[in-house]
């Protein structure tokens, strides 16, 4: 029997049910509606003294919206954190608000302020998440360096729990426009994978020697002293140059597994995030670009780094074939890095009072001006006063 055909037979036994006068005659109806229909007894008796047939819907009681106040402040903290997800943004969202208001960004009210650290962090969910971003990303395969170098340098990977800040994974990123003809641009990322801490430089090329003085640029500049350096298998990190700096800076130099990116999720996700997200997929193949692609590192890194919360995987439970992960509550890579240990008492000082010094709205505004310009329109730009960085 069709769904229509059905429909039809039951609305028929539906009115004959309604006009019995005996319980005789309603129940011969129910025992013939269960024989043809196989209903259960009581959910046939159910449906036959329904009114108005399948198509009655219970109507939801009306509710006021909550948080209809602080939804203007919660938007600009959105903004501020590059649109972190909820399980990012609500552990840090009343301090933050508390930061742009400092800075004259937003006003707080106490109403605002009480439903700022109210707010559950699924009521949060669910009220951005008409605000999401869309985005998508890939990477290019690296050519194989030669064997000599290979045998010198242990293949490994750092622990997913590794305790011990200063444990570096290092990766280029390719800004070729989808082509590798010619001389291009690359991005060098850094990444420590304990607290999250990063930073980014750019280069014309993919030469031993400036990949090499980036590359000690970024560990000088570095918080604290790191023990170890990981990169995958590219010429530009395997060479004899690398080996040596790597022996008299007393770091574990390890590599990857060949095609096996896993090996170094901490810089890949990291290249996702704060490189391809950012810059795109354009192809950059001048100085202009490379000074150009620095200059937006030089703004993204303090606001990745003391502004941008980020959670980190603490537990894994395999269940069969799946992998339970389990991540602790949000916050930025210096205070990650600071509840380490790993920072001397007077550099910690340094970088706390840098960090409140910080407006997080306004670097992400220089950040969307800058890359609105690009390279060529802001080269054509009056030179600006270059901020200290730490």
């Amino acid at each position: 029997m069709s769904m229509v055909s059905r429909k039809e037979y039951l609305q028929t036994m539906r009115k004959r049910y309604q006009q019995c006068r005996s319980r005789a005659e309603k129940s011969k109806i129910i025992d013939e509606l269960v024989a043809v229909l196989r209903y259960h007894r009581k959910y046939a008796i159910t449906v036959l003294n329904r009114i108005g047939g399948n198509n009655t819907k219970r109507q939801k009681r009306p509710r006021a919206l909550k948080y209809v106040e602080a939804m203007p402040a919660v938007q600009l903290v959105w903004e501020a954190l590059d649109y972190a997800c909820a399980e990012r943004l609500h552990p840090v969202l009343l301090q933050t608000a508390e930061v742009l208001a400092h800075h004259g960004e937003v006003v707080l009210t106490p109403l605002i302020r009480e439903q700022l650290a109210c707010i559950s962090r699924s009521t949060l969910g669910r009220r951005i998440s008409s605000w999401s971003l869309q985005s998508a990303g890939r990477t290019t395969p690296r050519p194989k360096p030669s064997s000599g170098i290979q045998r010198e340098v242990p293949v490994q990977s750092y622990a997913w729990n590794e305790q011990r800040p200063g444990a570096l994974e290092c990766d280029l990123v390719e800004h070729n426009g989808g082509s590798s003809h010619g001389h291009y641009a690359y991005t060098l990322s850094v990444v420590d994978v304990v607290s999250g801490f990063s930073r980014r430089r750019s280069v014309l090329g993919r030469g031993r020697a400036g990949v090499l003085t980036e590359l000690d640029r970024i560990i000088t500049d570095w918080p604290h002293a790191p023990w170890g350096l990981h990169t995958d298998n590219g010429s530009e990190f395997l060479n004899s140059h690398l080996l040596a700096y790597t022996r008299d800076s007393n770091l574990e130099f390890t590599r990857s597994r060949p095609y096996k990116k896993n090996d170094s999720p901490h810089v890949e996700q990291k290249n996702r995030q704060y490189v391809r997200d950012t810059v795109g997929y354009e192809r950059y193949d001048t100085p202009e670009a490379v000074q150009w692609l620095n200059e937006i590192y030089r703004i993204l890194d303090p606001y990745a780094n003391f502004c941008l919360p980020m959670r980190k995987l603490i537990g894994k439970v395999r269940r069969g074939s799946r992998v339970k992960k389990t991540y602790d509550q949000a916050q930025t890579p210096f205070t990650r890095l600071a509840k380490t240990g790993a920072l001397d008492p007077q550099r910690q000082q340094h970088l706390l009072e840098y960090t409140r010094s910080l407006n997080p709205l306004a670097i992400n505004r220089d950040l969307r001006q800058l890359l609105t310009l690009g390279p060529s329109r802001y080269h054509a730009q009056p030179p600006r006063e270059a901020a200290n960085d730490d």
